[in-house]
């Protein structure tokens, strides 16, 4: 996914006349200028606002003077537009700068035309990918909007600080910076290079601060830009090259995550390992610096390990590291029509390298060029047998300005949604029908599979029951859902206990009494249950319960007492293979309820 880099950053909106109201002739005293972030959901923060900030605090003499305030604004597209104008109309800002993705653009342009009849006097700008890829377009779809940076926004967001601090709040006070597009003098725009020295950007997050806590939130970073690669679905492809910020920047900034212990840091690189003696060192600093807590995700091209790159990773601390890796296709047809360099045998190899204890999982598009039903079948059983920890569906976007767009255009079979995220609604490989098909199949894996919920049953299904074909097992579990629950919707929450009981009688419909004992499994791993369900066939034993506990040394003398140690563990037998005898297994809960541990326990009952 595309999260959005400063490259692509912003729509400025300056007043333009005939558009909108006119603005105070002069502005004295300080300016306030917010930075607006309206992210998908709550727990998501926007890397982009917060380095055109911190570039303008050091790099803008406006800023530094104090004649112009930089401030941040954050909220989510799940909440009312009106909370959100309310939030920057209460802010006092004299001008509003908008960052605009895939995910927000219907929610930031709402926003923007509200914001402008309540506050008439004030700049407005927004941006990002969703509007910097044409002016033309962006201003025609939000007469609101006065200009649009272009191009990598830190340098051209600080030229424009200093032409607010103490001037005009005009159109016109823009003019001749690049970088900037502007309604009211469309054909003026003359683009901005490239930073060449990453390393002149500050570090965006501030320490200590009150306002932000990363807990339970994602904190994207990046260390490098750019992509090499032209994938023709994505956006990255339109900026060649790379760029790195210096090595020991990077770990200045690693260590400050490190330090104030931040859950989860998402590294928003497109393809983290393009540079082995580069990856290997910022890994080693992680590992060598571990705090126990924090959690890096990559972006990575599995493919380009190292067989040094595989053997390093085996000395990562657990939790230390996660994977996320494109695979998009295993058809090389598909591939070779969106240009994506991928040899699957050799991804295959990787992926099954890499340490079990780092957690990875793997993403397909459905919708790809030369791909139908039967070729995103087998393309679904490739990823699946690679046994990650999730499995990702996603379907194709048709973003205005890629290689896909002119693809897509091409194919008269070819529709996608008009609004974002332009999802594909048929190709010329793939109707709507197949495409809703897939659609059942992804919610099943996410809900099911993706979710931990029955993971070992499932896989043993697989397969033992259907051959290694997934895709088949999932679709055949759709149907069946559909007619166990009497609203036959798939895309309803569910209760856990309802889709055990579903799955239940899935098992039973096949006549697998094995994957029943799985999914048995699977229960008691959720939690200690209150109360076992009717499918559930209880093989309880409370000598060897007792047994147990005394040989794990969690009850008996100068251990905790039987009632608490049966409190939080619970004691099953399970029949995996009926040609052998029953293997009974002790379940280990953690304070919430949650099964933080399982022991195999061997003994003779």
């Amino acid at each position: 996914m595309y999260l959005g880099f400063p490259e692509r950053f912003f729509i400025f909106k300056a007043r333009s006349s005939g558009v909108c109201p006119p603005v105070a002739s002069w502005y004295s005293g300080r300016v306030k200028i917010l930075l607006v972030g309206i992210n998908a959901k709550y727990i998501q923060t926007n890397l982009a606002i917060r380095l055109l900030r911190a570039y303008a605090r050091e790099r803008s003499s406006a800023a530094i003077s104090g004649s112009v305030s930089v401030e941040l604004a954050e909220w989510n597209a799940n909440l009312p537009a009106q909370t959100i104008v309310r939030g920057i109309f209460e802010s006092g800002a004299d001008a509003v700068f908008f960052s605009v993705y895939i995910w927000n653009r219907e929610m930031t342009f709402r926003v923007v035309e509200e914001v402008r009849k309540v506050m008439p006097g004030a700049l407005i700008a927004c941006g990002g990918p969703e509007v910097s890829w044409s002016a033309d377009a962006t201003f025609d779809a939000c007469p609101a909007i006065d200009a649009i940076l272009v191009g990598e926004g830190e340098r051209t967001f600080a030229e424009a600080v200093d032409a607010l601090g103490g001037r005009r709040l005009e159109t016109s006070a823009l003019r001749g910076i690049p970088g900037i597009e502007l309604r009211e003098f469309r054909g003026e725009f003359s683009p901005r290079k490239p930073i060449e020295d990453l390393g002149t950007i500050p570090f965006p997050y501030e320490r200590g601060n009150p306002s932000f806590n990363p807990e339970n939130r994602i904190v994207y970073y990046e260390s490098s830009r750019g992509c090499p690669y032209s994938c023709a679905y994505c956006l990255s492809s339109i900026d060649r090259g790379v760029r790195y910020y210096p090595l020991e920047r990077v770990f200045s900034d690693i260590s400050f995550f490190l330090e104030e212990k931040y859950p989860l840091v998402k590294f928003v690189d497109r393809t983290f390992n393009l540079d082995p003696a580069r990856y290997l060192e910022i890994w080693r600093y992680i590992r060598d610096h571990h705090n126990g807590i924090t959690l890096f995700h990559f972006e990575i091209a599995a493919e380009r390990l190292s067989d040094e790159a595989l053997q390093f990773l085996k000395t990562m601390p657990e939790g230390a590291v996660q994977f996320e890796i494109g695979i998009q296709s295993a058809n090389q047809a598909t591939l070779a029509a969106v240009g994506r360099v991928s040899r699957v045998d050799v991804l295959a190899d990787r992926v099954s390298r890499i340490p079990k204890l780092i957690h990875s999982h793997v993403d397909l598009i459905a919708g790809l060029p030369e791909e139908g039903l039967e070729s995103f079948r087998g393309s679904f059983d490739f990823a699946f047998g690679l046994e990650a920890d999730m499995l990702q569906v996603g379907f194709l976007k048709v973003l205005a300005g890629t290689k896909m767009e002119e693809i897509a255009r091409a194919e008269p079979q070819y529709a996608w949604s008009s609004r974002p995220p332009y999802e594909v609604l048929s190709s010329p490989w793939m109707g709507y029908r197949e495409l809703l098909a897939v659609k059942d199949v992804e919610q099943l894996v996410d809900t099911l599979y993706n979710s931990g919920l029955a993971r070992n049953t499932l896989n043993y299904l697989v397969r033992e029951t259907f051959g290694g074909k997934a895709f088949d097992l999932f679709e055949r579990l759709a149907a069946f859902n559909r007619s166990y629950f009497p609203d036959g919707d798939l895309f309803l929450p569910r209760r856990p206990s309802d889709s055990f009981a579903c799955l239940a009688g899935f098992i039973d419909s096949l006549r697998r009494s094995a994957a029943l004992e799985w999914l048995r499994y699977d229960f008691l791993l959720m939690g200690k249950p209150g109360a076992f369900p009717q499918w559930y066939d209880r093989r309880y034993s409370k000598e060897g319960h007792d047994r147990a506990l005394l040989s794990c040394g969690i009850a008996g003398e100068g251990r905790e007492t039987r009632k608490d140690a049966y409190a939080r563990t619970e004691f099953e037998s399970f029949s995996f293979d009926s040609t052998k005898t029953p293997e009974n297994y002790l379940f280990i809960y953690g304070e919430k309820g949650k099964s933080q541990k399982k022991t195999r326990i061997i003994t003779r009952v």
